[in-house]
């Protein structure tokens, strides 16, 4: 062979070799294994939730022509071209199965708590899965399901996917609530300073939760009122709010109760606000632009008020709401305070004696005590010479902080009367922080505002160094003249009868 041919040779070797290495190697494609099982992992580290997984169908091929392999639905209304279409589609369609045409293809619960985050669903048939949240917490508002279809071939057949985070399928609210009182006297919705028989103004505030898809079985705000505060039950009105606060409506009075549980004189008043369940039903409470509920009502400090620091707190108790599986959450809320005083007169004489029987006047402003009129309450001194004072219906007066005129009326035999307007302040300093229980940081001693009021006796006039003496010759000079006068008149008489 010459040396041309072998060189012709060896190149078409080395072409050759270099065609054939660029062919792609084509393995044959795996098989189905319609005997495997297939499995998935679920997780939720959010406590509350209760997850139930469906097959809602499963996986078939044909042996003979034609030839396919595909999702056979085993729930009615769902098809084959959803099964083997869109997701979103599929998910869809699933949440409109009603809960009885689910019986029997579930394969077991997922109940999230503290302890319980994670799920593994294994050894299952081949086929789609339905992960739905059967039970949550009351304040949820969205929920999407998920679906997992297994096995599915990409680049062969896979038979496990991926953990699915169910914690981020769901959108969850915990509602907020506060209490504030709205005619304060002390420029703080935290607490107030009043007298006997003044009113004052309550709005519970209360954020909303649920949504249209999810709507709430309940929604009340709870109240504790103190044995110093009469409810007015007449006082009550519901209504939405904007987040800025701004009215949408009030409710009509067919859609909310007021229920009073605990109500007697000289007691505290326990008391519920609940939006109705048919009003929970409507579209109305979870309209976008509604962030608020507002309940607000009324009452009036009573006889039974507590003077002083301690105060007679308004407690809301809480915020309690239920989903509609009657899973109920609350939501603790905060307290307000109402505070008065009173005042008192320590009546005694110039010894330090305690008088009794000495009576005071009570007023407003100087100009009445000096006229003495428009009293707003009287009071007479006890053996201890103590008086407190009570107004016309004989209730113990309580008092806003400030001050007040004092006027005695009548004083205890054998004495003077006081003839001079007294005056008495109520002093009381407040934080803007609740400290040991209480908004005051200075006040009189007990909640009681003191004053004292010293009569002297009634003594006659003395003149000189005689003292009394010039009495005692009146008094003899006018017993002489009238023995003179008897006597003239007897002798006339006699010189007559001659």
């Amino acid at each position: 062979m010459s040396k041309f041919i072998k060189k012709m040779f060896a190149l078409i070797m080395i072409v050759s070799l270099f065609i054939f290495s660029s062919i792609p190697f084509v393995s044959a494609a795996p098989l189905l294994d319609g005997s495997k099982t297939v499995s998935f992992t679920l997780n939720c580290t959010k406590p509350g939730y209760e997850f139930t997984v469906y097959q809602v169908a499963s996986l078939d091929s044909t042996s003979t022509t034609p030839y396919e392999t595909k999702y056979n639905p085993l729930v009615s209304g769902i098809d084959n071209s959803i099964l083997n279409g869109d997701t979103a589609a599929l998910l869809a369609a699933l949440d409109n199965v009603s809960d009885s045409d689910l019986e029997g293809l579930d394969q077991g619960t997922f109940t999230t708590s503290g302890t319980s985050t994670t799920k593994t669903v294994s050894d299952v048939e081949q086929g789609v899965y339905y992960i739905k949240a059967t039970n949550y917490p009351a304040g949820v508002k969205a929920v999407t399901n998920s679906v997992a279809a297994l096995p599915y071939y990409n680049s062969g057949w896979v038979y496990t996917i991926p953990a699915i985070n169910l914690a981020e399928k769901v959108v969850d609210y915990t509602p907020e609530t506060h209490k504030e009182i709205t005619n304060s006297t002390k420029g703080n919705v935290n607490f107030t300073d009043v007298s006997l028989g003044d009113t004052v103004e309550f709005e519970i505030r209360s954020t909303t939760t649920g949504s249209k898809a999810m709507k709430l079985g309940s929604y009340a705000v709870y109240d504790n009122m103190s044995k110093g505060l009469t409810l007015n039950k007449d006082s009550f009105n519901i209504a939405l709010l904007t987040k800025e606060g701004t009215k949408i409506t009030d409710l009509d009075k067919s859609e909310y109760t007021v229920t009073v549980t605990k109500e007697k004189e000289g007691e505290n008043t326990e008391f519920n606000v609940a939006l109705t369940k048919d009003y929970l039903q409507t579209d109305e409470l979870y309209e976008a632009n509604v962030y608020y509920t507002s309940v607000t009502y009324s009452a009036v400090l009573n006889k039974y008020a507590v003077v002083g620091k301690e105060g007679n707190p308004n407690d809301e108790l809480k915020l309690e709401y239920s989903n509609k599986h009657g899973v109920t959450d609350e939501v603790e809320a905060n307290t307000v305070y109402v505070y008065t005083y009173a005042v008192m007169t320590d009546k005694y004489n110039e010894a330090g004696k305690s008088l009794a029987g000495a009576k005071f006047s009570l007023y407003s402003t100087k100009e009445n005590a000096e006229t003495q009129q428009n009293e707003i309450a009287t009071g007479t001194s006890d053996e201890i010479g103590k008086v407190l004072y009570y107004n016309s219906n004989g209730e113990e007066i309580r008092l806003q902080s400030g001050t007040y005129y004092i006027v005695e009326t009548e004083a205890p035999s054998g004495y003077n009367l006081y003839g001079k307007v007294i005056e008495i302040t109520i002093d009381a300093e407040y934080g803007s922080t609740i400290i040991d229980g209480t908004y005051v940081t200075n006040s009189p001693e007990n909640g009681y505002a003191s004053v004292d009021v010293k009569d002297t006796k009634v003594v006659l006039p003395k003149t000189g160094r005689n003292g009394n003496n010039i009495f005692y010759i009146v008094g003899a000079a006018i017993l002489v003249s009238s023995a003179l006068v008897i006597f003239l008149t007897a002798k006339c008489k006699s010189k007559k009868t001659k």
